[in-house]
């Protein structure tokens, strides 16, 4: 999703919500169509950006400079909250658009946050460990002013993890003598005031909002009106398989969380596939997920043909985009943006897509899938597993009571059932003709314009 399809999005949910009566509007009176375009001008724009070029002495004694930037988007349902990215894909738009999203799913999730996101374009493959800490000090620095446990609360994203978020910590901390300090970030280690579970709740929540749908239409507690009756038709057929077959892209911390769940599941899993940006391992008997994870963390790669058969595991090694279009039922994408578009998305055969990571399908895909009666399930609903723990990590962070992984991890899949099955009844009881991505973005921008509406920021 580009910055441009965020906002046109956002513009057709309002351009929907003014022309159309709905239960969430009702009372709302004459003034309505004022109300939903002021907050859609709003949520099109962004209250801050701080960027700015972050310089520090590199090993070698030269200077490198690297381009940062983070994006306060709306702050209406609460502190901004979002992921801080170091990758070489990071610019202005980006960060803007992911901002966008996160005020977005914040919203959709209930949870008390806006959206905020940041981001240093660096290749962190190459720099060194006390490079990379003088990078996360040095952004710090440069936004000390405008984060905070009581403004603006980042947290790891892509390239990023728990050491740059406890490097980071350890700045303010410096920064902000005498100063609460502790909840400015989350995603820290649990040594350093983070809390269990942080690494798997994106992966596990991502697989599990896939999950809760099949098993709500197996055991008919999801009622599904008659224009849904081929989708409810295809999601029993894959529940009832003795062996439902699932291709995941990516193989990160979110990746393997997710395809361990799926092998682990109640219900039969077999991961036929995993990837990373150099290849991707298959097997139609299903992979030993739990064997490659800790090559994988170990190598920062996945083992080739010989490694493959040294490790006692039947699998061919294929091209890293071959994970997108195997036969299978269902695919979870948790890599990166925009890897089913206009040019692959006839080739893609899995029933039921995931996206773990934020827009992986452009909006053109999304529509012509959609179309062809495949579900997708959007970031904003299936993603968002670790802002949730790094909202309960926030609040163990007032409270000083640090929970096991086993109850934090409970808690976010309550959460996450909670909100999944909340969207999967409005959508398969809806008569009117829209995508599972169209109805998160309606509930996210109604609540948000609501509280907009009830704070006096739009009258």
């Amino acid at each position: 999703m580009t910055e441009n399809t965020t906002t046109q999005l956002i513009q057709e949910v309002v351009d929907y919500l003014v022309e159309t009566d709905t239960q969430e509007l009702s009372g709302w009176g004459e003034n309505r169509s004022d109300w939903l375009n002021q907050g859609g001008e709003l949520l099109k724009g962004i209250d801050k950006l701080i960027s700015g070029d972050l310089r520090i002495k590199k090993d070698d004694g030269s200077i490198g400079t690297y381009q940062a930037y983070r994006v306060q988007h709306n702050n209406a349902c609460g502190y901004y909250k979002g992921g801080i990215r170091f990758s070489t894909g990071v610019n202005q738009s980006e960060v803007k658009t992911l901002a966008m999203l996160m005020t977005l799913k914040n919203a959709l999730h209930d949870l008390p946050y806006g959206g905020g996101k940041g981001g240093v374009h660096i290749d962190v493959r190459k720099h060194s460990e006390r490079e990379l800490k003088e990078v996360s000090h040095a952004f710090v620095r440069l936004l000390q002013n405008d984060i905070g446990p009581y403004r603006d609360i980042p947290a790891p994203d892509v390239g990023s993890g728990t050491q740059l978020m406890d490097w980071m910590t350890e700045e303010y901390k410096q920064l902000h003598p005498n100063q609460p300090f502790i909840n400015t970030f989350t995603g820290k280690s649990v040594e350093n005031g983070g809390t269990n579970g942080r690494a798997e709740s994106t992966g596990i929540g991502t697989f599990l909002s896939y999950y809760y749908l099949v098993d709500a239409v197996l055991n008919g507690s999801l009622k599904m009106n008659g224009k849904h009756s081929d989708k409810k038709e295809m999601i029993q057929a894959i529940g009832k398989k003795e062996n439902v077959t699932v291709a995941v892209q990516g193989f990160g911390n979110l990746s393997r969380a997710a395809a361990i769940e799926a092998k682990n599941s109640e219900r039969k899993h077999t991961v036929i596939a995993v990837s990373d940006s150099r290849s991707t391992v298959y097997s139609a008997k299903g992979l030993d997920v739990e064997k490659l994870a800790p090559f994988k963390e170990e190598n920062d790669r996945l083992p080739n043909d010989k490694e493959l058969k040294d490790m006692g595991m039947e699998a061919e090694v294929l091209d890293p985009n071959a994970v997108l279009t195997l036969d299978c039922d269902v695919l979870i994408l948790g890599a990166i943006e925009d890897q089913i578009t206009i040019e692959n998305q006839a080739d893609i055969k899995a029933v039921i897509l995931v996206e773990g990571a934020n827009g992986p399908l452009t909006q053109t895909a999304d529509e012509y899938l959609t179309a062809q009666g495949k579900i997708v399930i959007p970031d904003i609903l299936a993603n968002a597993g670790g802002v949730t723990v790094s909202y309960l990590e926030w609040v163990q962070g007032f409270t000083n009571e640090v929970k096991s992984k086993e109850d934090i991890l409970e808690n976010m899949s309550e959460r996450m059932k909670e909100v999944s099955m909340r969207v999967y009844k409005a959508y398969f009881s809806c008569e009117h003709d829209e995508s599972l991505r169209f109805l998160c973005y309606k509930l996210a921008v109604v609540r948000v314009i609501q509280l907009m509406k009830t704070s006096g920021k739009i009258i």
